[in-house]
């Protein structure tokens, strides 16, 4: 009898766990439905209730996505310093419109008091990717409100793993206007014992991008460890200011400095752009480092013209063409890529005396050509077509034809005219650059279709047929037709070439 009343017992106790059990999930669900379909104050008391039973993100995890946002709003509405600490793991939400709702909530509630800024922080240094990001955000939209930049500077020493996102939060508009108050914190921190304290804090400065800060940077530059090196190298290329000058120049031809430094470095120089800047510059362009030469083509081409929308600087293309008279053959090619990046029509009289002259290595030739293709370039199209007929140089006429293509609709004309002279090099790769342009060319190329001269009407179905698109069909099925026998072969070859039916 002691036995069935154990199994009673026992039984009973179970009913009670199981009862209790799914009285608790009643009551969570409960609270979850409030959080989402409530009133303001039962939303608040849901998220409250939910958080002091550290049962919120367990709560909404597997839910809808609306009932996910709408517990992201509830935080929003508690705007409670525990609101912020739940609202960092609904930061690596699966789906982007829950993260970017709590995202909006930190940036709604964070501003209200220190405790919420206090809260915010860890995000800086979570592990997630996503978390950082997002609370990396939240402080570029709030700004250096309620004392953030002392909490941040205090969380970067504290925190090693915050330190990057630290520096871009502190480099960010709203913070950088703000650099009167985060230097002389930050400069204070130069000499900490730390390095990684010291290398973090470099970085930031060159993130805030304050000149005010290079005279120290130079100081750490010049008498901290290798690393704290670097990063001040960098930082100082960062603010890209005229008194930095002198240390970018002088890492940018210092072989000790690793090349990342010096490529920094190179790309700093590029933006200040004084003439001795440039000097620095052309004469890294025969560098044995290959990286550095690559930044120093680049930063040249942005001294050269800084935006798209800018006029080409007289100064850097009248340095990057002399330099075309080196008898290095790195210094000249990066001269030409650089002059390829700037694309201004002033140097199109020095590049193509390169690209006729045979003296010359036939690679520079090449880019040369490549570097008068760019857009509306029209003041070099018979020139181009004419090294297109460059005997037993293939290559010349293959960068010519893929300038022209570049160049565009302007230089279709001169392409379709070179069909009419019978030269079977040009009108070959006549023919590959109007099919490169497609469409632009289609119309020029019915047009000849039509014409009666077959040699012409052979060339055009080689440049239909390299366009690949469906719309040269038509004109193709007629020249397939045609009574001259080689006219039709060919329209027929490029059909088949592109599967299109005869």
């Amino acid at each position: 009898m002691r036995k069935y009343l154990n199994y009673i017992l026992f039984a009973g106790f179970v009913l009670l766990v199981v009862g209790m059990a799914v009285s608790h999930s009643r009551h969570i669900h409960g609270l979850v439905m409030a959080m989402s379909d409530g009133s303001a104050e039962e939303r608040a008391s849901a998220a409250t209730a939910l958080i002091k039973a550290e049962q919120f993100m367990d709560a909404i995890t597997g839910e809808t996505i609306q009932i996910r946002l709408k517990a992201a709003e509830s935080l929003e509405v508690l705007a409670a310093p525990s609101a912020v600490k739940q609202l960092l793991p609904i930061l690596k939400d699966q789906d982007k419109r829950v993260r970017e709702r709590a995202v909006a909530a930190l940036v709604k509630i964070t501003s209200k008091s220190p405790d919420h800024i206090k809260e915010l922080l860890p995000g800086l240094k979570d592990g997630d990717s996503n978390i950082k990001k997002g609370a990396v955000r939240a402080f570029k939209q709030i700004g250096p409100v309620l004392d953030a930049i002392p909490q941040i500077v205090a969380y970067l020493k504290k925190e090693p793993d915050s330190r990057v996102a630290c520096g871009d939060v502190l480099g960010s508009p709203l913070f950088a206007k703000e650099s009167k108050a985060s230097l002389p914190l930050l400069f204070k921190l130069l000499d900490d014992k730390d390095e990684g304290v010291r290398v973090s804090v470099s970085e930031a400065l060159g993130k805030i991008g304050d000149k005010e800060a290079i005279p120290l940077l130079n100081d750490k530059m010049h008498k901290d460890t290798a690393q704290v090196r670097r990063v001040c190298i960098g930082s100082i290329a960062l603010i890209a200011d005229a008194s930095g000058e002198s240390m970018l120049a002088e890492a940018v031809n210092n072989p000790d400095d690793d090349d990342e430094s010096r490529s920094q470095a190179a790309v700093g120089l590029g933006k200040i752009g004084t003439p001795s800047a440039i000097d620095t510059l052309i004469k890294a362009l025969n560098d044995p480092d290959i990286k550095l030469r690559t930044s120093t083509v680049g930063a040249l081409s942005h001294a050269g013209r800084p935006t798209r929308d800018s006029a080409p600087v007289t100064m850097v293309l009248m340095r990057c063409v002399a330099a075309l008279a080196s008898k290095n053959v790195d210094t000249q090619t990066g001269a030409i890529q650089a002059l390829q990046g700037i694309s201004a029509p002033e140097t199109n009289i020095p590049l193509l005396s390169v690209a006729n002259n045979t003296q010359y290595p036939e690679s520079l030739r090449i880019a040369a050509i490549r570097a008068v293709g760019f857009e509306g370039n029209t003041g070099v199209i018979n020139a181009l077509v004419a090294l297109m007929a460059t005997p037993n140089t293939e290559m010349l006429g293959n960068a010519s034809d893929a300038a022209l293509t570049v160049i565009g609709v302007q230089a279709i004309p001169a392409l379709v005219a070179v069909f009419q002279k019978g030269d079977e090099t040009t009108s070959f790769h006549a023919a590959v650059a109007l099919g490169r342009m497609g469409a632009k060319a289609l119309p020029a190329l019915e047009q000849v279709a039509k014409g009666a001269n077959t040699g012409v009407q052979r060339w055009a179905a080689v440049a239909l047929g390299e366009m690949g698109i469906a719309d040269t069909s038509p004109t193709l099925k007629q020249l397939a037709q045609s009574t001259d026998a080689d006219v039709s072969y060919v329209a027929k070859e490029q059909l088949h070439r592109n599967g299109q039916s005869q």
